[in-house]
């Protein structure tokens, strides 16, 4: 069963459980918010439900509280964050304002993050860089404990679900698209599995490379796999996933293989438009295309043509208003954590 909570109580109580796990109260507030955004922008497989098992990290150490950011700037518009295995959030929030400031200096930058564990949705970086003016694209991928996406063609998980995620500002809400190179992210599919649903055709297969519904195939045990983005062009996915991996892994100095890492390996690259024409210039232009966008005839059973990020927006206003979904599995952890850290959790 899932029930409505309004975003602040849900915020406050995951901030709480963070800091009474051992977390800073600025960093936990930054983690609670960047999830129960994800959940208010309608990417419930990136928001609430992520509580108890950040928790879980903090518990077995895995995400280091109070960890410290490094900065190693390697040429004028290129450096590294080592994020020392503080939340995900925290230092991809700390990378992408850096990608900003440099994208102002030099009119471009890349940045890429070391130690970084799971940062949740991309999409909010890029967001947060289009709202500064800057066009981003970043992408994540998962270390081999997260491999659970197959290559086109094959039976055994090689790549994570490994996101690409782009915004660009506009006169009004910016593009933002964030997608994963699978067909869908893990999330979506333990999302299903807390629901008691079953996931699309054509998400995932069974241990023995069969098609299924189930979410209980896909996790086993014996584990299954996630099918890349494209259905029967799914070499293309696969390609997408592979550059991916090869940005947040190789570049980073990472082995795809190396059983010691855990989180994310995130690059974003950020370019500042008025290195090319004015800003309100680029803004205006961008409209254009938009309202070109829409103007195409829909669909038949459609009723308009949506721009990335367009839905997530006017799913965010409506939840803002109404309330963000929680299930009750994600509730009865949250609780369990709370009794374990001995913090008096609301009687739901």
């Amino acid at each position: 069963m899932t029930r409505l909570f309004p975003p602040i109580e849900i915020a406050n109580i995951g901030t709480k459980l963070f800091v009474a796990a051992g977390a800073g109260e600025a960093e936990s507030c930054i983690a609670s918010e960047s999830l129960i955004t994800s959940s208010l922008m309608g990417h419930d497989s990136h928001g609430v439900l992520r509580i108890p098992e950040y928790l879980g990290f903090l518990a077995d150490g895995r995400i280091v509280p109070r960890a410290e950011l490094a900065v190693d700037r390697t040429s004028q518009a290129t450096a590294i964050v080592d994020c020392g295995q503080g939340f995900g959030a925290v230092g991809a929030r700390h990378a992408i304002e850096l990608g900003v400031t440099i994208a102002r200096e030099q009119k471009t930058a890349s940045i890429i993050t070391r130690r970084c564990n799971h940062v949740g949705r991309l999409g909010a970086y890029v967001h947060q860089a289009a709202d500064s003016g800057m066009i981003a694209l970043a992408t994540c991928n998962s270390p081999v404990y997260g491999h659970d996406v197959l290559p086109f063609g094959g039976c055994d998980g090689r790549l994570g679900t490994n996101p690409i995620a782009y915004a660009v500002p506009t006169g009004r809400d910016p593009i933002v698209a964030d997608f994963s190179t699978s067909v869908a992210p893990e999330g979506k599919i333990r999302f299903a599995r807390n629901e008691g649903k079953a996931v699309p055709d054509g998400w995932i297969l069974n241990a023995n490379g069969q098609p299924t519904n189930d979410p209980n195939a896909f996790y086993g045990p014996p584990r299954g796999g996630i099918l890349p983005l494209g259905g029967s062009a799914g070499h293309k996915g696969f390609a997408l996933s592979l550059l991916v991996e090869i940005l947040g892994s190789v570049l980073s100095g990472v082995g795809s293989q190396d059983k010691e890492v855990f989180g994310n390996g995130v690059c974003f690259i950020v370019i500042d438009p008025t290195a090319f024409l004015p800003l309100a210039d680029f803004r205006r232009l961008m409209d254009e295309t938009v309202a070109y966008m829409k103007s195409a005839r829909p669909a038949p059973g459609l009723d308009e043509v949506l721009v990335p990020g367009e839905l997530e927006f006017r799913t965010m206003r409506q939840r803002e208003r109404d309330g963000i979904p929680v299930d009750d599995s994600t509730l009865t952890a949250m609780r369990n954590h709370a009794g374990r850290l001995r913090m008096e959790f609301p009687d739901f």
